[in-house]
This record gives C-alpha cells, sequence and structure tokens, in this order.
C-alpha cells in the first residue's frame, strides 16, 4: 500500500461530523429551551443576591465547565464586571470516584446557600449524580445538570450518543454564558 492509497477523504469525514451535531442541536431547541430558561434565571438570581455559581465538570465533561466558567470571568462576550464563578474542573482524574469526591468536597467547603451549579454530566452514571447532589443539598446549592438528567433542572439529551452530548454540552456553555449575561447585564449591543 502506498501513501497515496491511504488518502482519507477528510472533507466528508468532517462534513458528516459537524451535519451530524448540526441536526442533533436544531432539533434540540424545543426540549431544551425551557430548562434552560429556568436555569439562566436561577444563575442571574444568584449573582444579583451576591451568591456564586459553580461550573462543575470532570474528564472530558470539564471543557463545557471550563468554557462556561471563563466567558462568565472574563466578560468575553462584552466588556463587563467579572462575574462570581468557581470552577471545579478537572481534566486529569484518577477514576470518575475520585473526581466526584474532590467536586463534592469542593462544593461542601465553599459552597453556600443560595448558590447556584452548573454540572456537566455527560459521562456520569447515577451513583456519581446522586453523590454530588447530596453534596449540594448539604450546603442548600441548587443544581443545573448538563448533558445529564438529574435531581432538579437538567438541561439534557440523553437519547443522544456521549460525543454528540459532549459537543452540545460545550455549544450550551456559550449559549448559558450569553443568556446569563444578557438577563444579568441587558442586551448586547450589535
Amino acid at each position: 500500500m502506498t501513501h497515496s492509497d491511504a488518502i482519507v477523504d477528510f472533507y466528508s469525514l468532517i462534513s458528516e461530523f459537524f451535519q451530524r451535531h448540526l441536526e442533533a442541536a436544531s432539533l434540540a431547541v424545543d426540549e431544551l429551551v425551557d430548562a434552560t430558561g429556568a436555569s439562566v434565571n436561577k444563575a442571574a438570581e444568584a449573582i444579583l443576591n451576591e451568591h456564586k455559581l459553580f461550573s462543575i465538570g470532570l474528564g472530558a465533561d470539564c471543557a463545557g465547565a471550563t468554557a462556561l466558567a471563563s466567558l462568565l470571568h472574563r466578560g468575553v462576550l462584552r466588556e463587563r464586571p467579572s462575574l462570581p464563578v468557581v470552577e471545579l474542573a478537572e481534566h486529569h482524574i484518577e477514576s470518575v470516584e475520585t473526581g466526584v469526591n474532590w467536586a463534592s468536597q469542593k462544593i461542601q467547603a465553599l459552597g453556600q446557600p443560595g448558590d447556584v451549579g452548573f454540572v456537566f454530566a455527560a459521562l456520569l452514571g447515577e451513583p456519581e449524580i446522586q453523590r454530588l447532589a447530596s453534596a449540594a443539598e448539604q450546603r442548600q446549592i441548587t443544581l443545573v445538570w448538563v448533558g445529564n438528567r438529574g435531581p432538579g433542572l437538567s438541561i439534557n439529551l440523553t437519547s443522544e450518543s456521549i460525543e454528540t452530548r459532549l459537543t452540545l454540552n460545550t455549544i450550551l456553555a456559550v449559549c448559558l454564558a450569553r443568556l446569563i449575561d444578557t438577563h444579568t447585564f441587558g442586551p448586547m449591543e450589535g
């Protein structure tokens, strides 16, 4: 086999990837709008009442958590004051159990009643979701589950593949940051 025989048609692979995820995102809007709007209201209320937001993600889920925290911290979408966001994202975890224990300890140490946490949870199973929910409940923190179902508000498409949910979680992180910014500080110009 020569080098020219092994040429991959990257165009069709890339096109198929984007087409699949854009289609899933387009079809998801009706399913996601109510929970997304409710979570934005809770986040803006927490900010305006001087509470914190948590952005939580472990392993591959940390990409969405990092994006949300970064966009809210630095005001990337427009110039404005930094928002009180605690990023609990860890890419290099020994195991999901170790990561959930770490995040639960951080929630216990830093959380206060009235805080709101966004948990990017596409890769979390039911036991991990319950452990994080228990830690948040003890500190009276409202959690919003992104990419999976959990107690309370869930912004998810659990019928989609893990790859699609992880892709949509990043899109949702940018969407959430924009909506929280707009709901808290008013419409953006341009």
